[in-house]
């Protein structure tokens, strides 16, 4: 399934241009309201005459190909055990900091 294209003019020198549904970048917008996923894609591509980046932003499904977007399930597990990770260091930073700590203060003290 080929994906859209779209002609444009670029903001920069107004020269047309095309931008490919199926091969150009695009970045994805989730947005969940009462339980409804929606989502937008903005396809980005440069202008061949000035290197200026143009975008097109579209809504509908059918015209995106058969591109399959960023899996948001794995953002969200690779964000939990981050932040999992870093609270565990921390913690252990902060055991051998007291437990150096206590072994100064008794250095000093006997």
């Amino acid at each position: 399934m080929d994906g859209k294209k779209v002609e444009i003019e670029c903001r920069n020198c107004h020269e047309r241009m095309t931008i490919d549904f199926s091969t150009d970048h695009f970045s994805s917008e989730i947005q969940i309201f009462n339980g409804k996923k929606q989502q937008k894609r903005t396809y980005i591509k440069e202008c061949p005459h000035c290197k200026t980046i143009n975008s097109v932003t579209s809504d509908k499904k059918e015209e995106w190909g058969g591109r399959k977007g960023p899996n948001i399930k794995l953002f969200m597990f690779s964000g939990l055990f981050g932040c999992l990770g870093f609270i565990v260091i921390g913690f252990l930073l902060l055991y051998f900091a007291f437990k150096g700590f206590g072994f100064l203060v008794d250095w000093l003290f006997n």
